[in-house]
């Protein structure tokens, strides 16, 4: 069968005889209809030669008529996914390709997704279009190096909104209906074309001359909080112009939240698209207040970098990503919202760490053959790891030179595409350093270092470790501390930078230093492994070291030890025990104790030892809830407590604070918290839950309250119940979205629940390849990652995976990736439980 997918070879071929489009658009809108019409007039100069054939990329319900230099035609091919035309029909220089087509809404987020609000039955309907999805729209060459403008008109319900790429150059209203002809927008590739529409809330503010607005449902306007969203807009604005020095390079920025979109944001021109989960209906911790801050900076850099400038094919797609992911958490550090923000990108380096621990990895400069294979690089690697590698660069050459070399490649490449030898000439050019050097070491190859001081008293030195998967070792530049006990108080007596290369690095210590801490500041992209007294050391001092950034990555190495079995779980869990509440600054203790409990106890414990560390972080957040704290401090450890319920006392306690019975002070139960209570008793089943969900959708009867619902009735150990949801998530006559089915599958795998869920094991492998062939993208990587049994007899699964993989070695490229991913987990995950085993066997 073949699949929506454009090989990078054949973009080659293409953007060989294809140059300088033009798109002129024109669709219809009707509100209550799953279809629309559509006219779409390609422009674009053609160069005969050996190509016998011209691609065009479409996906449509019916074309209508064809015209090819205003001349009717019925010379075509068309299949599910392209249209196909003899060049024979094309002249030398400029032509002109006419469709006129009627096409049918998408339900997967991408595309151009519909969806109706159930609380007031309005319709909104957006774009997602990267890597791959605009010729869902219409008729294009979907690829990043044919960049184009786009001439739009739409007609549509006069009570909607329409918010494109540019804004409207003129509009008229006919039988209730607008008629809205945008202005043609900037060169730009197709991935970022923009269209959403609906009867949307807007509220409007300027950034010196630039029309800022932002956008989202009626029947969510009242969480949206604008104030901060424009303050924030601003912020960012305010440094990239000055940083980039180039004004921002398009006319206006609007900022919309879109329903049942698939990632946190998109980087649109002039139009980012957001997740909905962004608008906070609730009080939420500061990590996700910055997180969301992030995403629109994140967003904002693109208009520079990917936008503005674009990688020529996805295999240089960290050009877009790393860039964009690195800048707006430096961007967000040198403003006043969230000056701290450089030290949660330290937490964010998680992703990157396992990613890159994956015989699954690959260099940041990617291999994309093809567009399946560029959506499956939206990873770790391409962001976290690329990102982190660029503030090691930025650390190795200085911030003016890196600037410097941002601000040559924007300059150079205005509104064109690049590849990684055009950025690593820029960089050498403002640094005066061999970056194409530097590139073959970071950049090129995959895997991640580790560091270990070593001092046996005559003799220190930093060892350097190589990956796993391979021998390669690099030139790292850190900073160190070095701290020491004087009169009974921790005291950081020393700090420097150094340089280490191959295995070996002599270092010149302290004297007095008792405990040496690298990559301080966290400039460096590597892992840094302590020795026995260096554990020992953290026991006992870690909390009172003064600085917050030195403690939160000590606590972040443990768990890389942890994961690469240099610590047990047990005795880091016994570290956090000691120190939760000890800790200083409630950040820390979000994402490097609390956010690391519940990953060691998922993970790395038998079933015997989960039980036991649960009962005891239940007991110790029980009692940290009680003693009266801030706000912030009580949401954090509901936290806790909530993920660590799991006995029947535990579990009656919270049915006690959903119905009110048992009041923590400080602490709002908010709709929020409601729904995670409610699903943590579906979970055991526990006092009646289908009556509590349906009780509990009253309080919350829109799209949101409807999934939660879904995802905890799905989530109830009751065999009936369970196979009414797998039948949801394979069968082909569900007409739920696939954000919907999403959070159905979210719920579904509860290790508590193997006895009943074993038959889903074979289940699971025998849906998987009609799943990935006939889903989409999106739908088919939830359904791998989510109802993945890897939480029952992790041997046993491996096995069994391991067995799937070698009898059918022609599966779809995405899934074969995603299980060999989920045996790599196992296997990292059986040797740390197996010695527990060991243990309890005496």
């Amino acid at each position: 069968m073949t699949s929506n997918e454009l090989t990078q070879i054949n973009a080659e071929i293409r953007s060989d005889y294809v140059s300088d489009v033009e798109y002129f658009l024109r669709l219809e809108l009707e509100e209550n209809s799953k279809k629309y019409k559509g006219n779409a007039k390609i422009y674009f100069n053609f160069s005969p030669g050996k190509l016998d054939e011209l691609i065009v990329d479409f996906i449509t319900h019916f074309v209508v008529s064809v015209k090819i230099n205003n001349q009717l035609t019925n010379e075509f091919k068309k299949d599910n996914f392209w249209l196909y035309f003899d060049t024979k029909l094309l002249i030398q220089g400029r032509n002109s390709l006419e469709i006129s087509y009627v096409n049918k809404f998408d339900t997967t987020g991408s595309g151009f997704h519909r969806f109706v609000d159930p609380i007031d039955s309005e319709v909104y309907i957006h774009t997602d279009f990267e890597p791959y999805d605009a010729h869902r729209l219409f008729p294009c060459f979907d690829q990043p190096d044919l960049k184009a403008t786009y001439n739009l008109k739409v007609i549509g319900p006069q009570k909607w909104e329409f918010i494109h790429n540019s804004d409207p150059e003129q509009e008229e209203i006919k039988n209730e209906y607008k008629i809205i002809s945008f202005k043609k927008t900037q060169v730009f590739s197709t991935y970022i074309f923009a269209l959403v529409v609906g009867p949307h809330t807007k509220w409007e503010d300027k950034y010196k001359n630039i029309p800022l607005r932002l956008y989202c449902r009626k029947s969510l306007a009242k969480d949206l909080d604008a104030k901060n969203l424009f303050d924030i807009t601003k912020e960012s604005f305010m440094f990239l112009e000055d940083y980039f020095d180039i004004p921002y390079p398009y006319n206006k920025y609007d900022q919309v939240f879109v329903p049942e979109f698939n990632f946190g944001a998109m980087e649109n021109v002039g139009c980012v698209t957001f997740t909905e989960s962004y608008i906070f209906r609730s009080r939420k911790l500061y990590k996700d207040y910055l997180n969301r801050s992030n995403t629109v900076f994140h967003e904002m850099v693109h208009m520079w970098f990917g936008n503005l400038v674009t990688m020529k094919w996805w295999n240089d797609l960290w050009l877009n990503e790393s860039f964009a992911d690195y800048l707006s958490y430096y961007a967000m550090s040198k403003g006043k919202l969230f000056s701290d923000s450089l030290e949660h990108f330290f937490s964010r380096k998680d992703w990157a760490y396992m990613q890159d621990q994956l015989s699954t990895t690959h260099p940041i400069v990617a291999s994309a053959n093809d567009t399946t294979e560029a959506f499956s690089n939206f990873d770790g690697i391409s962001y976290a790891k690329g990102a982190s590698v660029l503030k090691q660069l930025m650390f190795y050459i200085g911030e003016k030179n890196f600037k410097t070399g941002i601000r040559i490649y924007l300059k150079k490449f205005y509104e064109k595409n690049t590849v990684l030898n055009d950025f690593l000439s820029c960089m050498s050019q403002s640094s005066g350093e061999d970056i194409v050097s530097w590139s073959k070491q970071w950049l090129e190859t995959t895997g991640v270092n580790t560091l270990i001081f070593k001092n046996n008293g005559t003799f220190a030195y930093i060892e350097q470790l190589p990956s796993r998967n391979n021998n390669q070792l690099r030139d790292h530049v850190v900073k160190y501390e070095s701290f020491a006990i004087i009169k009974n108080i921790v005291s950081n007596i020393g700090e420097g930078k150094v340089t280490i290369k191959s295995n070996k690095t002599k270092f010149c210590l302290n004297q007095n230093n008792e405990f040496l801490l690298l990559n301080a500041k966290d400039h460096d992209y590597v892992k840094v492994f302590f020795e026995e007294n260096d554990i020992e050391f953290i026991s006992k001092y870690v909390s009172s070291i003064d600085d917050r950034f030195s403690r939160r990555i000590i606590w972040g190495n443990l768990w890389q030890m942890v994961r690469d079995d240099a610590l047990s779980p047990i005795r880091f869990l016994e570290l956090i025990e000691k120190h939760i509440n000890l800790e200083k600054d409630i950040t820390v203790c979000q994402n490097q104790l609390v956010a690391k409990v519940i990953a060691t106890i998922s993970t790395f414990l038998t079933n015997e030892n989960k039980k036991l560390w649960c009962d005891r972080f239940y007991s110790c957040s029980s009692k940290t809830l009680k003693n009266i704290g801030s706000i912030e401090k009580q949401n954090t450890f509901f936290d806790l407590l909530l993920y660590s319920a799991t006995s029947k006392k535990s579990l009656t306690e919270l049915y006690g604070i959903l119905n009110d019975d048992i009041i923590i002070k400080n602490l709002d139960i908010d709709q929020d918290k409601r729904w995670r209570i409610i699903h943590r008793l579906c979970i055991y089943n526990f006092c009646s839950p289908k009556n509590i969900v349906n009780k509990e959708i009253i309080n919350d009867p829109g799209d949101l309250g409807s999934k939660k619902a879904y995802l905890a009735l799905s989530s109830i150990k009751d065999e009936k119940t369970k196979s009414n949801y797998w039948h949801d998530f394979i069968g082909d006559d569900n007409s739920n979205s696939t954000d919907y089915i999403r959070y159905g599958m979210s719920g579904f795998i509860e290790q508590s629940q193997e006895e009943i869920l074993t038959p889903y094991i074979d289940l699971y492998f025998k849906s998987l390849i009609k799943i990935y062939t006939e889903k989409d993208l999106h739908y088919s990587s939830a359904f791998g990652k989510l109802l993945f049994p890897d939480n029952f007899k992790h041997q046993t699964i491996l096995q069994k995976t391991n067995g799937f993989l070698k009898d059918n070695k022609n599966i779809p490229k995405l899934c074969k990736k995603q299980l060999i991913e989920k045996c790599d987990d196992l296997k990292r995950q059986i040797p740390i439980i197996e010695k527990q085993n060991k243990i309890n066997l005496y």
